[in-house]
C-alpha cells in the first residue's frame, strides 16, 4: 500500500466516523423511526463537522508527530478548526495526548458536540443527554469507532 493510500484511508475513517456518529444521534428516538431509517438530515449535517474535527484530534493523538501522515492531517484539522471557529486546537490536542484513557476522553468529546447542538436538544429531553451506557445508541458507536481508527493508526507502522 502506497503513502497515499494510507493517507487516504485516514480521511476515510474520519469522514466514517464521524458520518456514524452523526447519524446514530440523529435517528428519531422511537422504534418504529429506528427501523424505518427516519433521520433527521440537518440534524446529521450539523453534527458532521464538528465530529469529523474530534475525530481527527483523536487520531492525531495515536499517530507519532514525526511522521508525514501527521503534517497533512494536521494541517487539515487546523483549517476545519478555523473554519468551525475553534480556537484552541493544540489544547485539546495535548489534552488527549497527556490523558491516561484517550477513547473515554474521545466518547466524552464526541457527546459533548452533539449535546451542546441546539437542534438536537430541541428534538430530545433536555435532561436526557448522551450518556456513556450501552443503551445508548452513539455510545456504542463511537466506542466501536475508536477501535476502528486504532486498527488504521495500527496499520500505517
Amino acid at each position: 500500500m502506497t503513502d497515499d493510500d494510507k493517507l487516504a484511508m485516514c480521511y476515510q475513517v474520519i469522514g466514517d466516523t464521524a458520518t456514524e456518529i452523526s447519524q446514530a444521534y440523529s435517528d428519531f428516538g422511537d422504534l418504529v423511526g429506528y427501523y424505518m431509517g427516519q433521520t433527521s438530515t440537518t440534524l446529521q449535517l450539523r453534527l458532521f463537522r464538528p465530529l469529523a474535527l474530534e475525530t481527527s484530534l483523536y487520531l492525531l493523538s495515536l499517530l507519532d508527530t514525526t511522521s508525514e501522515f501527521y503534517t497533512d492531517i494536521h494541517q487539515e484539522t487546523e483549517k476545519l478548526a478555523e473554519e468551525l471557529e475553534v480556537p484552541s486546537l493544540e489544547e485539546r490536542l495535548a489534552t488527549y495526548k497527556q490523558g491516561t484513557d484517550s477513547v473515554s476522553h474521545f466518547v466524552t468529546a464526541c457527546q459533548q458536540v452533539v449535546g451542546s447542538d441546539a437542534l438536537w436538544l430541541s428534538m430530545r429531553r433536555k435532561d436526557t443527554p448522551p450518556q456513556e451506557t450501552i443503551s445508548d445508541r452513539g455510545y456504542v458507536v463511537i466506542k466501536s469507532a475508536a477501535e476502528k481508527i486504532e486498527e488504521v493508526v495500527e496499520s500505517l507502522k
